[in-house]
């Protein structure tokens, strides 16, 4: 199992820093907005509040099974302003959730693709592993980063006990996760139109509920598309499409490597060996 020191449970500086950061941003941004309006009590309400929520860490978790995770989901919604600089976009998203006891017990690993630039375009994929660190809360690792981040279970359904872990029909149809700031936001769900069909207005109606979107505009739900025109790769094809992109990484690591650390961005070069760089121009000259 993979043991998590208690320090690591202090928020990343990184984390600290960009939170006070967007604050200043989005309370300039809205004043800028509003021209010579006056903001009303509400507003003003709304946005303080909403920074409050950002500082505070007492988001309720749901303690949900691994077992009831398993199996394949479409990411349906994600926060407005998205933390994950790597998937600003995306279209047509699938999940692949199955176990993984290196991570610990309860445990999982989330092998994901999407589609860029619109709805047909290439598929991306990656992958996330879990660490269950409390009832509900959990460290996600990302393969492009260096530090984990917080993936938090606060509504899941239908009918899901909390007390028993166990829902009432065939399985769970939708879940939502965020993070001890209610900054990031992501709700999955097993069958796209179903849940918009069934449970997208009492899931809209929850986060409005939490503190998601309303006058805080930053963590407010986003839709990702997911029309029945979507094609999306099944689970061996996003592991193979996976394996082959980091192979691929990996050979093109290994070949900078070889050649002396030459690259395609002379500055990378510079900065990572600026002496051998040096040589390397005059010697061209």
């Amino acid at each position: 199992p993979l043991d998590i020191p208690a320090h690591s449970l202090i928020p990343h500086p990184i984390m600290t820093s960009w939170t006070v950061s967007l604050c200043c941003l989005l309370l300039v941004g809205y004043a800028a907005a509003i021209g010579e309006n006056t903001l009303d009590l509400n507003s003003i309400t709304g946005i303080l509040g909403g920074i409050g929520n950002m500082f505070a860490t007492d988001t309720v978790t749901i303690n949900v099974p691994t077992s009831l995770l398993m199996g394949k989901w479409h990411q349906m919604f994600k926060a407005a302003i998205n933390l994950d600089v790597f998937r600003t976009t995306m279209y047509c998203h699938v999940a692949y959730f199955k176990p993984n006891p290196i991570m610990g017990d309860g445990g999982f690993s989330m092998e994901e693709a999407y589609r860029v630039v619109s709805k047909t375009g290439p598929i991306e994929t990656y992958k996330r592993d879990l660490n269950k660190i409390a009832p509900g809360q959990f460290w996600m690792y990302t393969e492009e980063y260096f530090y984990p981040r917080q993936f938090y279970f606060i509504k899941a359904g239908p009918s899901f006990d909390n007390e028993t872990g166990t829902t009432t029909a065939d399985r769970l149809e939708y879940f939502i996760a965020s993070d001890a700031n209610r900054l990031s936001l992501m709700v999955f769900a097993r069958d796209p139109q179903l849940f918009f069909q069934k449970y997208n207005k009492d899931v809209q109606h929850f986060l409005e509920s939490r503190g998601y979107g309303g006058s805080v505009f930053w963590n407010s739900p986003k839709p990702i598309y997911q029309g029945p025109d979507c094609e999306w790769p099944g689970e061996k094809e996003v592991f193979a499409r996976r394996v082959l992109k980091n192979q691929e990484l990996a050979q093109r690591q290994k070949s900078h490597a070889n050649d002396g650390g030459i690259s395609n961005s002379p500055i990378a070069d510079m900065i990572r060996n600026p002496k051998q760089t040096l040589e390397r121009l005059v010697s061209s000259v």
